[in-house]
């Protein structure tokens, strides 16, 4: 996924451009756009996959039976909603909760990218297997859930999706045990962001060891010339006429 600059210069900004889209089909069918909730400064962003029917009745994320599983998750953490930022990769319910089709992915992820961009969350917490193959393609959701993934700058965190685990029990302790892997997720990311810095350090520091090498090699140059005998003037001629061009 790549992260560019965007016309958009707050989250506010964003969610108006979102309520109003007209980008793809899905804003004949919703009631609401579901632009994204939660802090703006959020070392930990959660994305799933599109808005449902009670989240499109109140333009909110996740505030149905599966949101309600996820604020008790929350709880387990332990973080509060206030604390992250919680939205989805396509901001409009698609009809009858079926997957979103490609172009509508597409429409939307402008306003993901500047989600993103914007919050600069350490942590991305995918919600489903459909979120997190937006960022890790080649992933397979029963295989890396749970895992703690480099992603350039942050990590990424893959989860079952809350309504998963409502429609099959036997994943709710393996959801919950997900879960609880965030603070170790975010000291990875802040160990990740260490790393970076040190290597810029590193890189810097190997700059300033060959300018100062280069400054010390000229410096012994012009002592040595400083230190010669002074030719004498007669004899200067038509060297001392060419050291003007220099």
């Amino acid at each position: 996924m790549s992260e560019q600059s965007s016309a958009w210069s707050s989250i506010d900004q964003i969610a108006s451009e979102v309520l109003a889209c007209t980008r793809c089909v899905l804003a004949d069918t919703r009631i609401n756009a579901v632009p994204g909730d939660g802090s703006t400064n959020a070392a930990v962003m959660f994305i799933g996959e599109g808005p449902g029917k009670n989240e499109d009745e109140q333009g909110l994320p996740f505030v149905g039976r599966a949101g309600k599983l996820l604020d008790t998750l929350l709880d387990e953490v332990p973080l509060r909603r206030d604390d992250v930022f919680i939205t989805n990769v396509v901001k409009c319910r698609p009809p009858s909760n079926r997957d979103p089709e490609p172009d509508e992915v597409a429409a939307c992820l402008p306003y993901l990218e500047a989600q993103i961009e914007l919050i600069d969350p350490r942590v991305i917490v995918t919600l489903g297997r459909h979120s997190m193959l937006r960022f890790y393609p080649q992933g397979k959701i029963s295989n890396d859930h749970g895992r703690i993934i480099n992603i350039g700058k942050r990590v990424l965190l893959p989860v079952y999706h809350p309504a998963a685990a409502l429609r099959n029990p036997r994943l709710n302790e393996t959801l919950r045990a997900d879960m609880r892997r965030i603070p170790e997720a975010v000291r990875e990311s802040l160990l990740l962001r260490t790393a970076s810095r040190a290597d810029v350090k590193s890189t810097v520091g190997e700059v300033r060891t060959r300018e100062y090498a280069q400054g010390a090699a000229i410096s012994a140059r012009e002592t040595e010339t400083d230190s010669a005998p002074a030719p004498e003037m007669e004899e200067a001629g038509d060297d001392q006429d060419q050291m003007t061009l220099f």
